[in-house]
């Protein structure tokens, strides 16, 4: 049974709520295991309600915990009354463990492994695909004489021919067999090998490597200045999708005490823009809302985003390799119901690899992804890749923006599975001194956005504030002190992914921020400008809408239940009925929505004092809908006249194949096919 909810990118896809199956509480049991990571080093995992549990994988065994963190353990972390309280926005203080949420904590039980862990026929190391000999008897192998493997490369040819395919990001091409039977020397990107026994297919199985690549320059001699200079830095953003910032506290406990570790910056502020992932990435990515993308560079939905400016570009120009790295293909960023790009975006770039592995190797569809690419999570390639891509380019300066869909897309605590791979590559590229001379982000785009956590008050304003860690080298802190001094301040601060935006331009050009520039720009910062870099002051009086948050993703604003028989509810529901409608009107394939039930009222306390004394009013409003039970969640504005839709309209409950008829990645949320 495959299932869809509440699209991600405009399509956060399709998927279940995965911790909510059951309303058992987690008791908060802890037990303390000595897991063994590669044959020697120690860690400790802390284990709640769960024993025996762990995965093995690439011969690293990895504990997963029940609620992962110990919450007796520094809890004034989480005593203040507000996660931030400036003047212009005041976040109440969540606590990871607060009560209404305890129930949905636990191991993910439904997981499963990888088929044939441990029976891999083929290893690999960044220069050798090799015969696991000791493996073959897994495949009946018996007569070394008749068993041989075929080494085939392929890679993402560079014609194109119609720029506005759908298959335009997915052509490929394959280059002849080369057979071994021991061993055999990579000398290419992407490779796929098949082994056979007496012609018959065994095993297959693909191999990513992250070759140095001969520097082509998308700027003048004089643009390219960063190449090779020791005053630059890596730029490094690894995000993972659908992770808010406290359930990142929950389920990656050993990542976060890395980071704490080595200072990295918080974001206890940070507030989404839109509502899935597209339209949170298109702010970070190009400084743009997504609703503005038709005026700019992608003016219908058979476009690619070849013409479009993302920061990439800016790095390039400035002598950076680059790479664009999703672990999904499906439901890619730029893919899902989208055509991606013509032309390859960046040096590195790896989605034809990607989605010829889910096509011939993806295993355990899990909802809306293929964890596996046979033995191996796609998560942990992605992880891999990253390691191996900046041990070959340590030399140079690399951009990479690298986001993991598979395990953390679907399900609230798939996180847990991901944590001590996550810490174990962190502390690899700190031992290799590589994070010397990195700006490291780590963040998601969103919390989760369906099932039951979504119904409680906490869980709507977790979905609301994902996490972000910035990560600064020791000298970059000594040298741009001033800069790293306001990205501290503006830990506490009201801040979007526009900011992040800006943050990275200043990043191509360190001039931008030097102390002496940092002092002189602080004191000329527009309190109306939508974006702002972090190594400046954001203004203590930022509000949502200084700061380009739509109101009903606002997590500033308080608000006060309402009886939902009251006359205001009642219109408000009817509004909100009427508005998807509208919406699926001319699409007459989706049947006509009616309201079924008003789950839930809430009357925000929002707009200036002058707006309320001529009628203006907000109220969040949730409704379910007939037919197909569709739950969604609104924030209307009353006028003294009118009632008018504040925002996009979201779902809260999963659609499966109730809108397979339609393909556009939006109404994909409202439409029931007849």
């Amino acid at each position: 049974m495959s299932w869809i909810a509440a699209g991600r990118g405009g399509g956060d896809g399709i998927t279940p709520l995965l911790s909510a199956s059951s309303s058992l509480s987690v008791r908060l049991r802890y037990l303390f295991l000595i897991a063994t990571v590669f044959g020697g080093s120690y860690i400790i995992i802390s284990l709640s309600n769960y024993t025996n549990i762990s995965f093995l994988e690439n011969e690293v065994q990895f504990g997963i915990s029940g609620s992962s963190i110990d919450i007796h353990q520094n809890l004034e972390t989480y005593n203040e009354r507000f996660t931030i309280r400036t003047k212009g926005c005041s976040i109440p203080a969540l606590h990871p463990y607060d009560e209404s949420i305890k129930k949905f904590v636990k191991f993910p039980r439904g997981i499963k492994q990888c088929p044939n862990t441990n029976k891999a026929l083929l290893n690999n190391n960044r220069t050798h695909i090799w015969v696991l000999h000791e493996n073959k008897q897994h495949y009946n192998i018996s007569d070394e004489r008749i068993f041989s493997c075929c080494y085939r490369a392929f890679f993402r040819p560079s014609a194109v021919e119609d720029i506005e395919s759908p298959r335009i990001d997915n052509r490929v091409q394959y280059k002849d067999c080369v057979y071994f039977d021991n061993y055999i020397k990579v000398s290419d990107e992407f490779v796929r090998v098949s082994c056979n026994f007496d012609s018959i297919e065994v095993y297959q199985q693909f191999f990513l490597f992250a070759p140095h690549k001969e520097f082509v320059s998308h700027g003048t001699d004089e643009w390219a200045t960063s190449k090779g200079d020791k005053q630059a830095y890596n730029v490094i953003i690894m995000g993972i999708d659908a992770v808010s910032r406290l359930n990142f506290h929950r389920t990656m406990p050993k990542t976060l005490q890395f980071l704490k570790t080595r200072g990295a910056v918080e974001l206890l502020g940070y507030n989404k823009v839109g509502d899935n992932t597209f339209p949170n990435l298109m702010p970070l990515l190009l400084g743009i809302k997504d609703t503005e993308l038709r005026t700019t560079c992608f003016p219908s939905e058979k476009s690619t985003f070849d013409n479009c400016p993302f920061v990439w570009e800016w790095f390039k120009q400035s002598g950076y390799y680059t790479a664009l790295v999703e672990d999904s293909s499906s439901i890619g960023s730029f893919n899902y119901f989208k055509n991606g790009f013509g032309h390859t975006p960046t040096d590195y770039y790896i989605h034809t690899f990607i989605h010829e592995a889910e096509k011939y190797s993806g295993k355990i569809k899990d909802f809306n992804s293929y964890l596996c690419m046979n033995e191996k999570y796609f998560f942990q390639v992605l992880l891999d890749y990253i390691e191996n891509l900046t041990l070959a380019l340590k030399s140079s300066k690399l951009f990479g923006f690298f986001w993991e869909i598979t395990m953390s897309h679907d399900y609230l605590n798939y996180p847990m599975v991901m944590d001590t791979s996550y810490e174990l590559l962190l502390n690899r590229l700190d031992a290799s001194k590589y994070l010397h001379e990195t700006i490291l982000v780590l963040l998601s785009d969103h919390g989760i956005r369906w099932g039951e956590i979504r119904s409680t008050k906490q869980g709507r304003l977790e979905e609301r504030l994902p996490f972000v860690y910035i990560l600064t080298p020791h000298s970059f802190r000594e040298k741009y002190s001033a800069a790293y001094n306001n990205l501290k301040l503006n830990s506490r601060r009201l801040t979007t992914p526009f900011d992040l935006h800006e943050t990275l331009n200043d990043l191509v050009d360190l001039k931008n921020i030097e102390n002496e520039n940092i002092i002189f720009r602080g004191e000329n910062i527009y309190a109306t400008k939508r974006g702002i870099s972090l190594f400046l002051p954001v203004p203590d009086n930022r509000t949502c809408e200084m700061a380009g948050i739509d109101d009903h993703w606002c997590t500033c604003h308080r608000g006060k239940k309402l009886s939902t028989n009251s006359s205001e509810a009642l219109e408000a529901a009817a509004h909100l009925v009427r508005e998807l409608n509208l919406m699926l009107y001319v699409h007459t394939q989706c049947a006509k929505l009616s309201l079924a039930e008003l789950v839930d009222i809430t009357e925000m306390e929002v707009g200036t004092p002058r707006e309320k004394e001529i009628g203006w009013r907000e109220f969040m409003v949730t409704v379910r809908t007939l037919p197909g039970n569709g739950i969604f969640e609104a924030t209307l504005r009353q006028t003294s006249s009118d009632w008018m839709l504040a925002g996009t309209i979201s779902r809260l409950n999963l659609y499966g194949k109730q809108s397979q008829c339609i393909h556009n990645y939006q109404l994909k949320l409202y439409c029931y096919c007849k």
